[in-house]
């Protein structure tokens, strides 16, 4: 039997990333991270900080995500956090070109008057 080696940790980071995200505020986090090169930065970060590369998964079989174990994922939940603020401090002068700022309600011209 032919065992093929799969990056299983990789696809439960991705599958984490939005969860993680979502209790974040929209400005800056989510809206920086929808940026395809910050989140790919992302994902290297906690690759690169997870120990354990791959498992080994027979050739037909799917992953799903359920069946990682819970210690596995709250690791990954615990570096996408430290990621995610990692990221910001370094690439925060980049992230402010790239997304537009917050706007405050109240503080935004009325469109009503022409």
């Amino acid at each position: 039997m032919v065992k093929t080696m799969v990056n299983l940790n990789e696809q439960l980071i991705i599958s984490e990333v939005e969860a993680v995200l979502d209790s974040y505020p929209h400005h800056p986090y989510q809206q920086a991270f929808a940026i395809p090169d910050l989140r790919q930065e992302l994902v290297a970060y906690v690759l690169n900080h997870l120990p354990g590369a791959g498992m080994y998964v027979a050739p037909g079989r799917g992953w799903d995500g359920q069946r990682s174990c819970t210690a596995r994922r709250l690791e990954i939940e615990k570096l996408l956090h430290q990621g995610i603020q990692d990221i910001l401090e370094r690439r925060g002068d980049w992230i402010s070109h790239h997304i537009p700022g917050a706007v405050e309600a109240g503080r935004e011209p009325s469109h009503w008057f022409g």
